[in-house]
């Protein structure tokens, strides 16, 4: 590829800039806004060779071009999409990019939810293993510029989202993980069936060299397991019965099941992180690292030091018996209903957002029997007013800000309740992102007096 363009001048597009530019290639940065957070390195990519063309974008930014590299934020209805694929110019992604890009072998995360939570777990076995390694992907870090500069004896944790599998062609990792489908991006997607196809691309590409690890306890698994014994070995994963290869519970303790050996880990009880959908990430991480020849020590020893992760179901503080989570990162119902169950407590929720459009039907059936009191603010609130006053929820409130919604939080709840922030919706109706939301809520708790 001599000339390529990048849609997009976020971290994706960024760092396949870089890359690019060091194997010798022409390369043109298009965004709609010239709104690069760091405009040092604007300037330096701009030194290296790389051309930037702001606003409007068109089918004639392809003139001359021999690919596309196309950052997550961009659908496939661009125009600019539409036309490369007019004139049989090849969209890539940037976790494309990367493979093609690396010499190491790819442990690749995708799923609804668990994704930063199993890819950093993975990062951190990897990092005690002595093995060079990268931690890279949807979770914020370039992958094409990370994954370029481990060596073949190294690893790469990579978090993969939808909207990046989207636009692959030769992607292939070493091992890979699905956690688990749930209805989420459809205003990206339209439809449940073009998500879970999305997702499924992450074994097209695999053979019996490979391995994909699918979760038994979610429905979609039974299509998507016929699906991926055409491509690649399938593992199951399971918190609730055993499996004959892949990673489950016996009893309490985690275990993997490969090639008829069956490798205990640590109990439950021992791991830092609580609820179901953590035990779930902790399997899958320990199997990817297996599969990437971590040793068995170092994967218990991650297992129990592992901490949970800022926004998911993270603990802020207690105060006259109350105990506040925040849980930021819940911005689909499934993740938010698994927040909720991750408590035996009472539960003050607060949540609502920008809404995703979601079915809220099975939500609301587990705010109905898990939660004493609902708290909604941003855009959602009225929707999912309605939604859970048709579930038969009765305590409900609406508030208008964070500062509101965590002051009645602590006027309702009682010593021995849990407050928890798990919002099920995406926080652009109020805050740049999840991160800067959960920030607010932390603040805000903090300042109780």
């Amino acid at each position: 590829m001599k000339h390529v363009l990048i849609l997009g001048a976020g971290i994706s597009g960024l760092g396949a800039a870089h890359v690019l530019l060091r194997h010798g290639t022409h390369v043109v940065i298009s965004d709609l806004k010239d709104q690069i957070q760091n405009n040092k390195e604007k300037e330096e990519l701009i030194g290296l060779g790389a051309e930037f063309c702001f606003g409007a974008q068109s089918e004639s930014l392809l003139d001359g071009m021999d690919a596309v590299v196309v950052s997550p934020v961009i659908p496939a209805e661009n125009v600019v999409i539409q036309g490369a694929m007019k004139r049989h110019i090849p969209v890539l992604s940037e976790v494309e990019l990367a493979y093609r890009v690396t010499k190491a072998p790819i442990l690749a995360i995708t799923g609804t939810n668990g994704k930063t939570t199993t890819t950093t777990l993975l990062g951190s076995m990897l990092s005690h293993s002595g093995r060079p390694f990268a931690l890279a992907g949807n979770l914020g870090i370039s992958l094409s510029r990370e994954a370029e500069l481990v060596p073949e004896n190294g690893l790469i944790a990579a978090e993969v989202s939808s909207f990046q599998l989207e636009f692959i062609t030769h992607f292939q990792p070493k091992a890979a993980v699905i956690l688990n489908i749930t209805p989420d991006h459809l205003e990206r997607h339209h439809t449940m069936e073009a998500y879970v196809a999305a997702k499924a691309r992450i074994f097209e590409n695999m053979d019996e060299t490979n391995c994909i690890l699918l979760n038994a306890d979610d429905p979609y698994t039974p299509m998507l397991k016929k699906q991926a014994e055409a491509h690649t070995h399938v593992c199951l994963l399971s918190t609730s019965h055993g499996v004959e290869e892949g990673a489950c519970l016996s009893g309490d303790r985690l275990v993997l099941k490969r090639r008829g050996e069956t490798i205990p880990l640590c109990t439950a009880g021992e791991l830092l992180l609580k609820g179901r959908q953590n035990i779930e990430d902790c399997l899958a991480a320990a199997f990817l690292a297996h599969e990437g020849g971590v040793d068995t020590a170092v994967i218990i020893e991650a297992l129990k030091t592992f901490a949970a992760l800022p926004n998911r179901i993270e603990f802020v503080r207690k105060l006259d018996g109350v105990s506040y989570y925040n849980d930021s990162k819940a911005t689909n119902t499934d993740a938010a209903i698994k927040g909720m169950e991750a408590f035996d407590k009472p539960v003050i929720l607060i949540a609502g957002g920008h809404d995703k459009g979601t079915p809220l039907s099975d939500f609301m059936q587990t705010v109905r029997s898990h939660t004493k009191e609902l708290i909604l603010l941003g855009a959602a609130a009225e929707r999912f007013e309605k939604a859970a006053r048709e579930a038969g929820v009765s305590s409900i409130h609406r508030v208008s800000s964070m500062k509101e919604a965590v002051l009645l939080g602590q006027k309702l709840a009682k010593a021995g309740d849990v407050v928890i922030l798990s919002p099920a919706c995406s926080s652009f109706d109020m805050y740049k992102n999840m991160e800067e939301r959960g920030m607010d809520f932390k603040k805000n708790v903090k300042s109780l007096m």
